[in-house]
Order: C-alpha cells, then structure tokens, then sequence
C-alpha cells in the first residue's frame, strides 16, 4: 500500500495507485504517461486536497512511497513557481482544472537562465517533464479560477532547484564571454555557495585595479551563484540569524548590506534580521557586480558539475569533474562549505524510511508533512528552528516534539541592539603563553563576566558578543586536550548561547511551546521502527534508566552539517588528505590552515591551495558565519594573487 492514502474509496485515485504500486521500482517516464494518460481522474476525485492559500502556491500529498509520489498542487491566479528542475525525478502531470502557462527556460554563461518558449497547458492534458527540463509554471493573474494539478514524481522529490531568471536589461558580464588564452593563470574554486562566490568576487575586483590576467572557474553542481545551502531556501519564515548591520560581505564596507536592504525597503534598520532568500539575492548582486568591474584581462567559467577529485600535478592541480574535461589550475581554492548532515539513526533503524527525511534543507520534502501529523526533530539546534518554522506555516495542530542529548533550545537575540563588552582585562592574562589556560579556566572566568554584567544592569548576550573577535585565538590557545574537552563538556552550552535566534523567531517558537504544539527533550535515541504509516522510536530520557517508545508520523534529522572523520568526509577532500596534501585534525573538525588560508600539511604551508569556510574550524574556531567569512574571503583572494604573482616571476626570471 502507498504510505498515506486518505481519498477513501474514491475509484480512479485507489485505481492510480495500485497500477503506481504494480510498476515497484520499475516506473519509467512512459508507463508514467500510460498510467496517468488513462486515469479518469477528475477534480471531484481531489477535492479534498485542494487547498488555496494566500502566501504561495499549495502541495498537498495524497500518497508517498519510496518509489513515487502524487501531490495535488492548488495556485490561485497569479501564483507561479519559479524557474526550476526536478533534480533527477521524472514528473508526470494532469491539468484537472484551469490553465497552467508554462515557460521554458536555457541556462546561460553566467548560470542565469533565458526563457526559450512558452505554451498553455489546459484542462485534461498529460505531459512530462523530463528531469533537466528548466521550465516554471504559473495561473495567469486574469485567471478567474484556481489552476488545479495532480503530479507523480518518481522518485519522490526532495528539493526543486531553482535557477535565477535574468533581468530584461541585464546581458551576461564581458568576463564571462572571453576566452582564456593559454599564458593566462587559471584558478579553480571548488564551491559557488558564499565562500566560493566572494573569493572569485574579490579576486575579479582586484583585477580590476591592476593589469593582473586570471581565468577563474567556480565549480557547483548547485543551480543559482552564491546560494550555498544557507541562503537558497524559499521559506519566508526563515531570517537571519545575524542582524543586518553585520552583514556585509565586505570587511573595508560594512554597511554594505545594510544600505543594499534600505534600496529595497527603507526602514530596514541596523538591528533589523531580515529573509535569508533576500540575503542570497544580495550576494548573487554582488558577485555578478563585481564580475562587471572584472579587468580587461580576466575571465571567468561556471562550470555546474561536482568537482570528484583534485590531485597533483607539475605546474599545479587537476581538478576531476563529473563528464567535463579535467580542469588544469595554477592555484586551488577549496570552498566546499557545511557538510551534509551525518544520519544518527544509520545503525538503529529498521523497516521503512518513507517517513524519515534526512536532509532537513531539501525544504520541499517538508511539504508531504500535514498539520495533523506528528513529527520528531532529531535535534533542538537552529536547523531544528528552521523546521519547526517550515512546519508551523500552515496552521499545525499536531505535536512537534525536539529531542537532543540536553533537550537545549538556542537562546534569543536581544530586543533592540547591546553594545559588546571588551573582555580583554580579563582575557589577556589567561591567553599567555604561560597561563596554562583550560577549559575550565575560560568558562568559570565567562561566568564571572557575565555575573558582572548582570550584577551592573547589563545583559549576558554582551559578554558572549564581546568575545566573538577573540574566539579563533581563545580556540588556539588551548591544547589539544582542552580542546577535546571543550567538545564534550562545553559545546553544547556554548552554541545555545552564541548561535541565536533572531528575536521574531523566537517569540514564535515560545508561542508554539505555549500552546503546546512544540515540547523538547532530553533523551537518546536506541532505536527506530518504521512502516508506511510512521515510526516508533525508542528512546532513554536523560537521568531515566528504563527506555520507552515513543510514536510520531514523521521523523526529520535536525542534527546539523555532518563532522568527524570518515563519512563526514568528501571523497575530494579524503582523496586530498590520503595524498597528502590536507592534514585533517585529530577532533575531525576540518583540516589544517594558515593565518591566510593556505592549506598546512605537517608544518609546511602548501602556496596553491586556499581553504575558506568550515574546512577551518581546526584552526580558526568562528569559521562558519559571515562576519568571519567576508574576511576569510578577502584573506584567500589575497593569498591567490600572491601566488600568481610568485608564479609570474618566477617566469619571468626562467625566461
């Protein structure tokens, strides 16, 4: 049996879905045609998943396996999608009510995408899109009625990728459309999320103050420049964990971003947390602006592929992509940001994983979950934040229930902005060579600060904000023990203090606890259980010696990006470290790096290979939010250049 059906007896849908059901894992793109094509389904038959909604278009499930889903999908007039593909799944459709306009679109050299056709698509047709179609589709706002769809992916799909649709006036930069010629340095940026974009961002501009020729290649497999996982979500409802005013991308400009946002809308304030998906368009504006003021010398390719291996060669790097022709590179740049999240329950689950999405980023699987069904967060952490924003869009009346090891909620922003308190009277001392600083040492002096401040009128967050420009070297201080220890002990703790909401988002989060639809708790997962209609966990609560079963209709992995080594590790960056060219960290935080980025193997500072981003963290602590990357960014473009320079004199002299 599909994993929830609810249309009762309704024969054309029970009809669909035993014939979805026959094909098992066999569904091809015509036996989706043939199946659909037949079916006399009609909107009678779906009424009950038709659901209008004000904010976007609506996804209704009407049943879910590993093989396929069928949704029904609701859009009032003038409500589209935008540009997209289907990341791998095939997708059938019937138009059973309305007409839906369907533009096409080609990606050009600069990742954006052109329109290329455009047809209707009216009541009673069947189609299919293919799974690198890029195509968006919208009810016309003349519309006098909701367009309604019924649609089979197979298999069922997690995420849309969505493409950037190019503006009337705006034609690919001159950088794109140069060829490289063959004396000019080529260099190749694995990554085109934040890191990736703001180093080619800084590298093109700094040609452009000099006669320097570069060729950069940025390689993603992702659809839309600068996104990164972070930014590219759809969701309205998830904002900024920073407030504005600390969000340039630019260290020697930091209203930046804050005077980009009050173009936009002006009474965006300084201490104002604004929609992440804004945030993404703001750094796609920046990265293609600062390839506009690219030099007459430089170039750049977006190359949207997997980068599958580097490895080295006289001259520099080979860089392995997918299909594409190998890439020969003089300089490096590893961007690969956050790993993907590691999977707790790998070795406790057993049965079906229908109800388990694992990937809490691929928001579109977030979307079969109903309001009354529910739902167990593997972690209280913000990614659990996130989901539990996502979850509570369309009025939820069933529980969503966090559990982690301490069961700990990340603490709020401030109401209005606080000035930092300078910790360094006290911090200096203990960051000596001689101090023998511990763990424990710095924690029992943070208590005392914020004792202090609270003591005087002031607030705890002005002690945690204090600190954060002295993190990276309070982290090198510590040997490599304490450093163990912090991990065990103190993490947790910190990062509920340091990594917090911003101030509308949890006055939401306190509501839903409120009224009871969202609880935590501290407790272990034992094991797992699942079948087509939910999954019973068993679980240890904290300080509880007896387990106990616990039954939710969906599990999601809130645990974060993945850490440690082993499967937490790209095969690219294992290949890396098994030639020798990255040393990762005993703690399996990331691998080893200079001041500047460059990569560090044994003590020796390998010159052509720059790290950005969380790849750092073994050295430099903050290594994952925007204020420390926009400096990380500006410090790897330097150290690139650097290198060309070398490689150019070097030249010169042997010629």
């Amino acid at each position: 049996m599909p994993l929830s059906t609810h249309c009762g007896s309704i024969d054309p849908m029970r009809t669909l879905l035993d014939e979805l059901e026959s094909l098992g894992s066999g569904i091809t793109a015509p036996a989706l045609i043939e199946v659909l094509g037949r079916s006399r389904l009609d909107i009678e038959d779906v009424a009950p998943f038709v659901t209008e909604q004000a904010e976007t278009y609506s996804r209704r499930s009407i049943a879910r396996t590993e093989f396929y889903e069928v949704l029904v999908l609701t859009w009032l007039p003038g409500q589209g999608s935008g540009a997209h593909d289907h990341a791998g799944s095939m997708s059938a459709f019937k138009i059973l009510r309305g007409t839906a306009r369907e533009t096409r679109f080609e990606q050009a050299c600069d990742s954006l995408v052109d329109p290329i056709s455009v047809r209707d698509l009216r009541e009673g047709e069947v189609g299919l899109d293919a799974t690198d179609v890029i195509h968006a589709v919208r009810n016309d706002a003349s519309s006098k009625e909701a367009l309604v769809s019924v649609h089979i992916y197979a298999p069922p799909i997690a995420e849309l990728r969505s493409f950037t649709q190019r503006l009337a006036h705006q034609a690919p930069a001159a950088a794109f459309l140069r060829r490289r010629k063959p004396d000019i340095p080529v260099v190749a940026i694995v990554g085109g999320g934040y890191s990736g974009a703001m180093v080619a961002a800084h590298l093109l501009q700094e040609t452009a103050h000099s006669d320097q020729p570069l060729h950069v290649v940025m390689i993603d497999r992702q659809t839309s420049v600068a996104e990164g996982a972070a930014y590219r979500t759809p969701d309205p409802r998830h904002l900024l964990n920073v407030p504005a005013s600390g969000m340039s991308t630019w260290p020697d400009r930091p209203n930046d971003f804050l005077n980009w946002a009050r173009v936009r809308d002006p009474s965006v304030l300084p201490y104002s947390f604004l929609q992440r998906h804004a945030y993404g368009e703001y750094l796609r504006a920046t990265f293609f602006e600062a390839v506009e003021q690219a030099g007459a010398m430089s170039s750049i390719d977006i190359l949207r592929e997997e980068a599958d291996r580097v490895e080295r060669v006289d001259g520099g790097w080979r860089v392995h992509c997918g299909e594409s022709p190998a890439i020969e590179a003089h300089v490096v740049v590893l961007a690969t940001g956050h790993r993907p999240p590691l999977d707790p329950l790998r070795q406790r689950w057993s049965g079906s994983r229908v109800r388990y999405i694992e990937d809490p980023w691929s928001s579109l699987a977030l979307t079969a979950i109903e309001p009354d069904e529910s739902v167990c967060l593997l972690g209280t952490g913000l990614t659990a934040i996130d989901v539990l924003q996502s979850l509570l869009r369309r009025g939820r009346s069933a529980a969503v229930v966090g559990l982690s090891r301490r069961g700990l909620l990340p603490s709020a922003h401030a109401p209005a902005e606080l000035p930092r308190i300078d910790p360094l009277s006290w911090l200096e001392p203990l960051l000596r060579p001689d101090s023998g600083v511990t763990t424990r040492s710095i924690t029992q002096e943070i208590h005392r600060a914020v004792r202090a401040a609270e003591a005087s009128g002031k607030d705890w967050r002005q002690v945690i904000d204090g600190l954060r420009p002295h993190l990276s070297r309070i982290w090198r201080a510590l040997q490599p023990r304490e450093q163990k220890r912090f991990m065990r002990h103190a993490k947790p703790f910190w990062e509920v203090a340091r990594h917090r909401m911003a101030p509308v988002v949890a006055n939401e989060t306190a509501e839903a606890v409120a009224a009871g639809i969202f609880s935590t708790a501290a407790a272990r997962v034992l094991a797992a259980r699942g079948s087509a209609q939910g999954v019973a966990l068993t679980v240890r609560r904290r300080g509880e010696p007896t387990p106990e079963v616990l039954e939710f209709d969906w599990i999601v992995n809130c645990t974060g990006p993945g850490a440690g080594h082993g499967t937490g590790c790209s095969p690219l960056i294992s290949g890396l470290i098994d030639a020798g060219c990255l040393e990762a960290d005993p703690l399996g935080l990331g691998v080893r790096s200079h001041a500047d980025g460059r990569a560090v193997v044994r003590g020796r500072v390998i010159e052509d290979l720059i790290l950005i981003g969380s790849l750092r963290k073994a050295d430099e602590w903050e290594s994952t939010a925007v204020p420390e990357l926009c400096v990380q960014a500006a410090d790897a473009a330097h150290a690139v250049l650097r290198r060309i320079d070398d490689l150019e004199q070097t030249r010169l002299v042997a010629g």
